[in-house]
């Protein structure tokens, strides 16, 4: 039996729905706890998938109001944080925080970039022209009548985070190009840790653009990428 057989099997034998849906005296759930751990192994995946059959909730809150979003986004905790359901992850906490906030505040990029890249995708931003998005709706930044204090300058500045500047548009461009042409050399020279992860609308990224192409076949460049 595997490591990782050995610790799905650990916790399905100790795990229950009473223990997974409790909290301690601070309000932590067990899918907290996990989310304020250090990066888990890949094989913990299905342990944390097993927390969900059992009804972990992931909207829960500690005493501050942190979700699991919240403390995997501080950790930079990055598998558990994709795990979660896309409305689980723009909660705000009692300082009035998302989860990515607290991923820009802390340094934590890996979380901040994943973010980043949903709010980019057009899936969430359907309807933006009649102010109807999913992304500022569940964002919470749609202007109410005097509830929540977030002024159009706050809105506008939120918005433009999960939006390409013109520089980061060209560098998508151009990765794209030569991921389409077949051209492994150049996208070796041009993808850097900065650009790699740029998505297009549907979310589509440097590395799935050279899949898509037989010609982009060198073994050096999927590493870069992947790195």
């Amino acid at each position: 039996m595997t490591s990782s057989e050995v610790t799905s099997t650990k916790v399905r034998r100790l795990a229950t729905r009473q223990l997974v849906t409790s909290a301690d005296a601070a309000r932590r759930t067990v899918l907290m706890l996990v989310a304020d751990a250090p990066e888990t192994p890949v094989h913990t995946e299905k342990c944390i998938l097993y927390l969900f059959e059992l009804g972990a909730n992931p909207k829960a809150a500690d005493a501050n109001g942190d979700t699991a979003a919240h403390l995997a986004a501080r950790r930079d905790h990055l598998r558990l944080l994709t795990l979660l359901s896309f409305d689980a992850k723009w909660l705000r906490n009692d300082n009035g925080a998302t989860p990515l906030m607290e991923a820009a505040r802390t340094g934590s990029w890996k979380c901040a970039k994943h973010l980043l890249h949903l709010l980019r995708q057009w899936r969430f931003n359907e309807c933006f022209e009649h102010g109807n998005s999913k992304r500022s709706r569940l964002l919470g930044l749609k202007e109410s009548r005097g509830s929540d204090g977030v002024g159009p300058g706050e809105v506008q500045q939120s918005l433009r985070a999960g939006q390409l500047h013109r520089a980061e548009e060209a560098d998508r461009q151009e990765l794209q190009r030569l991921a389409e042409a077949g051209d492994s050399a150049g996208l070796r020279r041009a993808a850097t840790r900065g650009i790699c992860d740029l998505p297009d609308e549907f979310g589509r990224t440097a590395l799935m653009w050279a899949a898509q192409n037989s010609s982009c076949g060198d073994e050096a460049l999927w590493e870069q990428l992947v790195q």
